[in-house]
């Protein structure tokens, strides 16, 4: 019989196998959920690795996954031969039932947790945020307390879709410890509360001590504050406008002008400079601190307002003159009138105008009441009217209103400064991007199709298998990243990028074209690889702490660092 020889495309696929089995995935989860070993072909845990593969890789929807599984060689990701067959969206949802049998998220936590220990990172801050994922179909009624997926703010700018809302707790360096799924209507201030309780049960005491809580505005409402203290818990966030107070604080540091430079956060071009104030005050009578930031770039979103107000009042303005000009007047002290009367009427914060009143150029004829008398001629007379004489932006009210815009305030219950200082939470709190880059991912097309499951209870498990495959996908870029920076390296990735922090998505795409000969001779299976396999590929693989041989020998050991 002669050889049978296959040309596989695996891609990243075994090395993202190698980072699962690292923090032991399939084990994990097979240790927690309930199910039955002599029935069941796969366990939970293999097929759970199987979709984490699938999304990183191919993305493929739940009832296609089957189709990404028939180029791989399943010997070596599960080390065990996997019909392509047994991954068939029936297979995949009972695995999905088991997962949210046994409460997902602590699931999850107890597997993010298990791979923090491995990266040897501590809990010091948590970055805390959330997104509406919309979703397509129709779904069975929710058991009672059930995942409701329903309307609500769609942060993904769809109101015409149902959807489901993803919160997660992320490391500075991109990894989620903590994620939930919860209902499409729930807003970010009850939402913070649940995601503190249940933060909360999986930390150690010691890590709870050590933890500072970052979060947007949402959370700071007086129930919340209330709820922080009560839990003891440090905590990093915006004061929101609604605030009286943070009026307060912005007027009382511009009066002040006690600016402490801080300068750029971040080595970008063209990168934000700030500068702070630093203030004590009491909401309901319980001390916090408070900084006054100034930002020399103004949000973009912010400017836009802006630029939408100013246009908005040259245009009613300049109708209201236009209209204004129309109108004559019989005597001069007549038309000084009209123009007081006019700008105590038009109100005008961002131009100044001047209006003049001057002699029309030809007499206009002088209409009496009632009918005019046979032959009698209609006499003619000179009339005044208001002319534009100059009308130009306040460009100085429009600076200082981009100062006020450009200015926020922080609040936190860490008074000491020493222990951190006001530069450390201004940086802790714009670190908020760590959690923004995870859910942008989660979005991408290619990483999340149209969810369509038969209940909402696989939705939310398949939501925290989503975020399981975030956690695998931080692992590669955190760990590359690092090697990198130790090394004091670089990448030179598709398109001839040298890059020192390439993304995930970078490192993956690198690894896309990786290839393996596979010999079927004599019942026995030969893997080798071919002899032009991309140099900077085969870099990634060393930087993650792995070489080639993951690709063709099955007894490898974990080498992870």
């Amino acid at each position: 019989m002669s050889d049978q020889i296959l040309t596989l495309h695996v891609g990243p696929s075994q090395l993202l196998s190698k980072l699962c089995d690292e923090i032991e995935l399939e084990k994990t989860i097979n240790d927690l959920v309930k199910w039955d070993s002599v029935r069941c072909h796969l366990s939970p845990g293999t097929r759970i690795k199987a979709l984490v593969l699938n999304i990183l890789c191919s993305g493929k929807p739940l009832y296609k996954v089957h189709e990404f599984y028939q180029t791989l060689d399943s010997e070596m990701l599960f080390d065990t031969s996997i019909s392509p067959d047994q991954l068939n969206d029936d297979a995949l949802g009972r695995a999905l039932d088991y997962l949210h049998e046994a409460e997902a998220w602590k699931v999850y936590s107890t597997l993010a947790l298990k791979a923090l220990k491995r990266l040897n990172l501590p809990i010091g801050v948590l970055h805390n945020d959330t997104t509406s994922i919309s979703v397509y179909g129709e779904y069975k009624q929710p058991k009672e307390d059930g995942l409701q997926i329903t309307y609500g703010y769609s942060k993904a700018h769809r109101p015409d879709l149902k959807q489901i809302v993803l919160g997660m707790g992320v490391t500075p360096e991109r990894i989620p410890i903590l994620a939930k799924v919860e209902n499409g209507n729930i807003s970010d201030k009850s939402w913070n509360v649940e995601f503190i309780q249940k933060m909360r049960k999986i930390l150690s005491n010691e890590d709870w001590k050590n933890l500072i809580y970052q979060a947007d505005s949402a959370l700071i409402t007086t129930e919340n504050l209330a709820e922080i203290q009560q839990q003891k818990l440090s905590f990093i966030s915006r004061l929101p406008d609604t605030f009286i107070l943070s009026t307060e604080l912005k007027k009382e540091a511009w009066s002040l002008n006690n600016w402490e430079m801080v300068g750029s956060l971040s080595d970008k071009k063209d990168a934000a400079i700030y500068q702070i104030q630093a203030f004590e005050r009491q909401i309901k009578d319980l001390p916090y601190r408070f900084l006054v930031v100034h930002s020399n770039i103004l949000d973009q979103r912010k400017e836009k307002t802006l630029n939408r107000a100013i246009e908005r009042e040259e245009t009613k303005l300049k109708k209201e003159i236009e209209k204004l000009s129309k109108v004559p007047f019989h005597c001069k002290e007549d038309a000084l009138e009209a123009i007081q009367a006019f700008k105590k009427k038009q109100k005008t914060s961002y131009f100044c105008y001047e209006l003049n009143v001057q002699m029309s150029d030809q007499p206009v004829k002088r209409k009496k009441r009632g009918r005019p008398k046979k032959d009698e001629q209609t006499k003619r007379e000179q009339v005044y009217q208001i002319q534009l004489e100059s009308f130009k932006k306040d460009r100085d009210f429009i600076e200082k209103k981009k100062k006020k815009l450009s200015t926020f305030v922080l609040i936190t219950n860490k008074l000491d400064e020493e222990k951190l200082s006001n530069q450390e939470v201004l940086k802790i709190y714009k670190g908020q991007s760590a959690a923004e880059t995870r859910f942008r991912l989660i979005k991408d097309s290619q990483m999340i199709d149209a969810i369509y499951l038969k209940t909402p209870e696989r939705v939310e498990a398949l939501g925290i298998v989503y975020v399981m495959a975030l956690l695998i996908y931080g692992i590669l870029e955190y760990r590359v990243r690092k090697e990198l920076k130790e090394k004091n390296l670089s990448l030179i990735l598709k398109g001839k990028r040298k890059l020192l922090q390439p993304t995930g998505q970078a490192l993956l795409e690198q690894l896309e074209d990786i290839t393996v000969i596979l010999i079927n001779q004599n019942q026995q299976k030969i893997r080798l690889l071919p002899d032009n396999i991309d140099s900077q590929a085969k870099k990634i693989i060393e930087l993650c702490g792995y070489d080639l041989s993951i690709y063709v020998s099955k007894n490898v050991e974990n080498q992870g660092k």
